[in-house]
């Protein structure tokens, strides 16, 4: 699971039990002693620190209101004796509105969620970069699929995923930083943000698409397009790389002459949804493209199930030449639409209508308006298609499902049995999340908590309503309760069993 329920909640989830207020992370809700020792861990810690100024870490998650929910939420309701404080602070720090958001206060609630990456190998530069492309749209609808994270700090909140939880606990920017009309360049990105532009020299890449928001640093982008013959989209997207400060640096790396060991070190402390990564050193890997995210899931069934489907979506796109692109605003806009709780069931999300060359579509690809070449849909639209929505030639929408399976037909003939079989195990659990058929894990998790014997309406996780959440999901790990048992819808929670 993406992160234990009550980490930096009141009672005992360390064993042993370890002080809060420590000297490192100076936080009201985690010790230091959850934090790595090695040096490289504080370090990036303190810097990012010293980089807000005195600006605090603001992590704001919403609570979830149930029927004994106090209304408006604020944590000194709950814990009176220890959060007078911390909700002073948040009011003073969180724009005088402490109501009704859970409060985190340390980097330390970010890294330590756990995501599900999927990385795949391209042949050439070219195809890194398309692939960067197709994979961007589908990022918030596979983290909406995957949705695991219905906890915080002990609380059921209104979410079901931990991405805006990461990029707040590990947003650096200065104040300056954050106002765009007082830096070059301007707007600029937190470090862990969808991904901020598209970068293809593919010709299904209209300028429109790109936002004009976003704007490189001019200086670095000539240097790039003059001294490295970077054509003007990728001497963008690294010139919005070079731009930052690193956040650990040590002096034999201050000290290298190679200047690829100290890209890699700005460039491995951005986090974008969809990572376009350079060749290694060695030559060992070639260019790469990373796919982020995803939501860890409980079981291995469900995690293997979707980086075969990532793979296999990847692959599909590139078989047939797909075009997935919408303006990257509203790839911006599907990452907090993704964020909605249960967004797979109650959710739109915005997706193009015509998503292949004219070998598919027999259409010329682009239009002069974006704006017509996508609409708001559904989950199972998106996955499985659907008859009623269609382009300007009349013809539906596939699916991505479909287009999957019409691709391994073509390609994967002398499959054996038993291989087919795996996949179509994992395009079906791919499938039922897509219709609701089969619960998320948020939903799942929060569904048992809300109906354990020690949940009070509140929104409140108790220890004992954690424990044996836990147990069960330890039981599923280890493969003795199948989890079609309890995530397919109206088949309860097993929770007595254990």
């Amino acid at each position: 699971m993406p992160g234990f329920p009550r980490l930096g909640a009141p009672g005992l989830y360390t064993e042993p039990a370890l002080p809060t207020h420590g000297l490192l992370l100076q936080s009201q809700f985690l010790p230091d002693g959850l934090i790595s020792t090695h040096d490289r861990y504080g370090t990036i810690h303190d810097n990012m620190s010293a980089r807000r100024a005195g600006r605090p870490c603001r992590v704001k998650i919403p609570i979830y209101r149930d029927k004994n929910t106090p209304w408006p939420w604020k944590e000194s309701l709950q814990f009176p004796h220890q959060n007078n404080a911390q909700e002073a602070d948040a009011r003073q720090n969180h724009d005088n509105s402490a109501e009704n958001f859970i409060y985190g206060d340390s980097m330390a609630f970010g890294p330590s969620f756990c995501g599900l990456q999927v990385t795949m190998q391209a042949r050439n530069l070219r195809e890194a970069r398309y692939l960067h492309d197709q994979l961007s749209p589908l990022g918030p609808i596979l983290m909406a699929l995957s949705a695991a994270s219905p906890f915080f700090r002990g609380f059921l909140t209104n979410t079901d995923v931990r991405w805006n939880q990461a990029a707040s606990a590990v947003d650096d920017r200065t104040t300056n930083e954050l106002h765009s009309n007082t830096i070059k360049p301007a707007g600029l990105h937190a470090r862990w943000s969808s991904t901020a532009m598209y970068i293809s020299d593919d010709s299904q890449l209209q300028p429109a698409y790109n936002s004009p928001e976003i704007k490189a640093d001019p200086a670095i982008k000539r240097y790039l397009e003059h001294h490295s013959s970077m054509d003007s989209l990728l001497a963008s997207h690294y010139a919005n790389i070079l731009t930052r400060d690193p956040i650990a640096l040590t002096k034999n790396e201050l000290r290298s002459h190679e200047s690829l060991d100290l890209f890699e070190i700005l460039h491995s402390a951005v986090w974008p949804h969809v990572d376009f990564k350079l060749p290694s050193k060695d030559g060992a890997a070639g260019w790469r493209v990373e796919f982020r995210p995803l939501e860890v899931q409980l079981t291995d069934v469900e995690n293997a199930a979707f980086a075969v489907f990532v793979t296999l979506v990847a692959r599909t796109i590139l078989h047939y030449g797909l075009n997935f692109y919408i303006p990257i605003d509203k790839v911006a806009e599907n990452m907090e639409r993704a964020h909605t709780r249960n967004a797979v069931r109650e959710q739109k999300f915005f997706f193009r209508l015509k998503v292949g060359r004219a070998t598919l579509d027999e259409e010329a690809p682009g239009s002069e308006n974006p704006d017509q070449e996508y609409t708001l849909m559904t989950m199972t639209e998106i996955m499985n298609g659907s008859l009623s929505l269609q382009n300007s030639k009349g013809h539906s929408f596939p699916g991505i499902i479909p287009l999957v399976q019409s691709y391994i037909l073509e390609v994967f003939e002398s499959v054996s049995g038993d291989d087919r079989r795996t996949i179509d195990k994992y395009l079906d659990i791919i499938r039922k999340r897509a219709t609701g058929e089969m619960l998320t894990p948020a939903s799942w998790m929060r569904q048992f908590v809300q109906g354990h014997q020690d949940y009070h309406q509140d929104s409140f996780v108790s220890e004992l309503a954690c424990y044996d959440l836990m147990k069960v999901v330890k039981a599923l790990g280890d493969g003795r309760i199948d989890p079609a048992e309890l995530f397919l819808c109206g088949q309860g929670t097993k929770k007595d069993k254990f």
